[in-house]
């Protein structure tokens, strides 16, 4: 089983270290990638993942903010794993989590998982006495602790797996937040998939807040509720209501004190009494017991009072949620859809992409884009710096021809112009595809789409083939060749077997009228028609 943990990051990049740190010390002694999506930050965690690029697979994605639901679902779509496992990114991994999750699944395997979490002893006092609150079972039941029923559990996406089939069957998380994790978790449940509480798979959550962050994240918390509730009916609990009764009976507490009645005040002030022993005997500390009290007093009347104004407008005013508190929702951006377009050499790609491109469909033809960044001054430097300056032509411009016999034989030069090219290139469509953002498909053509790992940025794949003799044919009437450096460049790319095995259409480019019908199908099934 293989593994893409996939991490949402919004103008966090100290926490990303932290995480990956915690990662590149897994005790796991199988590979996994790690999908990070920066979402649409001002301050991005590139540096931070520079530390880490040799001791982890990591994928880096941008994209628009749309919210952490989004970016997880893009993530998802981007990862090559077939199990997901989601952290947030204020996260820390404990160094025998994978190890721990991937026994689990083995002897008990479940299309969805969730963990606890647990404070470190580096957490700031602040910190220790959220989790608590959030963890306790004198709060919350211990629903986050790891004491929620078992069998039954909704996961919370701070600590997630999600397999890929049950990605793929609910399409991931919707567009509200909080809330996003219920939502998915029964959604789950309907469509007959089982979740689980994985007790020993927990992570430290360190919660970068403070007092104000933390009650407007409780108020959302209560807010989203009542709207999960009107969803699914089915699920609701009268526990649901717990903390605004006691928000209510505290008020109602305070109202009797005029009357001379002191007994529902005093159960407050024994619970609260009782909060702060088991909290500073459990964190050995008085000051944190002190703290705690707050950040439960804290939890409760924003849960609380969340919950009621949610429950009067949704459910007894039946506003639509989107209306009553737009706050808890993100706007899905529509995203431009990546069609990689690939072939060996003589398969008549180059034809199908102007095929599609009469349907209006923009065209990225990687070779020709490639040459024009290779001719960029800084890549020029760091071609001859690798190569010499006897790769140049008198004017100062890279001879191709003669770059090309280095590197055709041999294939760890081949792979140093690579490294210099590539992220370039990427770079570059990066900046394409933003110009094409209004386009719902565009079409990416590349040789060697596989071999650069691009294929990954892919929404769907169509590879192009040919009988051989075909190919060989084509190529000796395009260019002043040889058959036997024909032959040669094929056997040197990828087999159209490899590259069919890893696409989602195929079109054999014999006969131009059957391959305009081919296109015309693809077309037609992606809905662009």
């Amino acid at each position: 089983m293989f593994f893409s943990i996939i991490i949402p990051v919004y103008n966090r990049p100290d926490e990303v270290r932290e995480l990956l740190e915690s990662l590149s010390n897994q005790n796991f002694d199988q590979p996994f990638e790690v999908v990070i999506v920066e979402d649409g930050s001002d301050i991005t965690c590139e540096s931070s993942i520079a530390q880490f690029k040799k001791t982890l697979q990591i994928n880096y994605l941008f994209k628009k903010n749309s919210g952490p639901g989004d970016s997880r679902n893009y993530g998802m779509l981007k990862a090559v794993g077939d199990y997901f496992i989601i952290f947030d990114s204020d996260c820390i991994i404990p160094p025998d989590y994978l190890t721990n999750v991937n026994n689990q699944l083995q002897n008990n395997y479940v299309d969805c998982f969730g963990g606890p979490d647990k404070a470190l002893a580096s957490f700031s006092n602040i910190q220790k006495a959220i989790n608590f609150a959030m963890t306790s079972f004198f709060t919350t039941g211990g629903i986050r602790g790891g004491s929620e029923k078992i069998s039954k559990f909704q996961p919370r996406s701070f600590n997630m797996g999600l397999s890929k089939k049950a990605f793929k069957a609910s399409k991931g998380f919707g567009n509200i937040h909080p809330g996003e994790d219920p939502d998915l978790t029964i959604r789950l449940w309907k469509m007959g998939f089982e979740t689980k509480l994985f007790s020993n798979c927990f992570v430290y959550h360190k919660r970068r807040i403070d007092w104000e962050k933390f009650s407007i994240q409780v108020t959302k918390f209560g807010k989203a509720r009542p709207i999960l509730d009107n969803w699914y009916p089915e699920h609701s609990k009268v526990t649901f209501w717990f903390p605004t009764l006691f928000v209510l009976g505290f008020v109602f507490s305070i109202a009797l004190l005029f009357f001379l009645i002191d007994l529902p005040l005093k159960l407050y002030f024994i619970y609260f009494t009782l909060l702060f022993i088991v909290a500073s005997i459990k964190n050995r500390s008085v000051r944190i017991g002190l703290l705690v009290v707050k950040a439960v007093f804290i939890q409760f009347f924003g849960y609380g009072t969340g919950f009621l104004k949610s429950y009067i407008k949704v459910v007894l005013l039946k506003k639509a949620p989107e209306v009553a508190f737009p706050e808890l929702f993100f706007k899905t951006v529509k995203k431009t859809q990546v069609i990689g377009l690939t072939g060996g050499i003589g398969s008549g790609k180059s034809t199908v992409a102007a095929l599609f491109k009469e349907f209006g469909i923009p065209i990225y033809i990687s070779d020709v884009e490639a040459k024009l960044v290779m001719e960029k001054k800084s890549v020029i430097d760091k071609i001859t710096a690798l190569f010499g300056f006897d790769i140049l032509d008198s004017d100062g411009q890279l001879n191709r021809n003669k770059l090309a016999t280095i590197v055709f034989n041999d294939p760890e030069k081949l792979k140093k112009l690579n490294a210099i090219v590539h992220p370039e290139v990427k770079k570059h469509f990066d900046l394409w595809i933003e110009s094409q953002q209004n386009e719902p498909f565009v079409i990416k053509e590349a040789a060697i789409l596989f071999e650069s790992g691009s294929y990954k940025l892919c929404d769907c794949i169509i590879t192009v083939t040919a009988p051989l003799e075909i190919r060989i044919e084509r190529v000796l009437l395009r260019d002043t060749t040889s058959r036997e450096k024909v032959v040669a460049r094929i056997a040197a790319q990828i087999s159209d077997e490899e590259r069919i095995s890893k696409s989602d259409y195929v079109i054999e480019n014999i006969s131009m009228d059957e391959t305009r019908d081919k296109v015309k199908t693809i077309v037609r099934k992606l809905g662009i028609l």
